[in-house]
């Protein structure tokens, strides 16, 4: 079947991954520019996904990743198609099923990139192998020493925040039946 898979965030991707293995003909199609890019959700890991294959490329601990490194890595293994800054509307193209990956969250998200030892108390902390921690809130986003490294807003439910939770969900749709 060809299939075309709606967003190429971690959700997309394992959709993808899971359907490529199933020997389908995947297409990605992704509104953003670029995979992984801006951040949108936190990097925190549960330890319910085996990504030891990524470790090194992520800076894997067992709280935390670079989420945006982890979708590229998988991208980058995923011999698929991939149409970046496209609108699924404007396909010409038919496929035999359409899988939309993307959520509509209501929540907001205020979210950092600081140093191990200047994290603040916030709903999510994910700590990286590199020295720096994630740090995610539904309210604003406190001052750290330095300043944040790196700052950025997403919208999604806390239940589904994780790389496990996104991952699960692709790999979930990509099984439901084929019509």
């Amino acid at each position: 079947m060809k299939i075309l898979v709606i967003g190429a965030g971690l959700t997309g991707l394992s959709c993808a991954q899971t359907l490529y293995s199933q020997g389908h003909e995947v297409t990605i199609v992704e509104s953003r520019a670029e995979i992984g890019h801006p951040q949108d959700k936190p990097g925190l890991v549960l330890g319910n996904i085996d990504l030891s294959d990524y470790a090194p490329q992520i800076y894997l601990t067992e709280s935390g990743c670079r989420r945006p490194w982890l979708a590229k890595s998988m991208a980058q293994r995923l011999p698929i198609t991939y149409l970046l800054r496209t609108q699924a509307s404007t396909l010409t193209e038919n496929f035999d099923q359409t899988i939309d990956t993307t959520s509509s969250s209501a929540t907001v998200w205020e979210g950092g990139v600081t140093l191990v030892g200047r994290e603040p108390d916030t709903e999510i902390v994910a700590h990286r192998s590199d020295g720096t921690v994630e740090c995610w809130t539904t309210g604003p986003l406190p001052e750290v020493e330095g300043g944040w490294l790196e700052r950025f807003t997403g919208t999604f439910d806390e239940d589904n925040a994780s790389v496990d939770a996104s991952i699960s969900r692709g790999i979930e749709l990509a099984s439901e039946p084929k019509t």
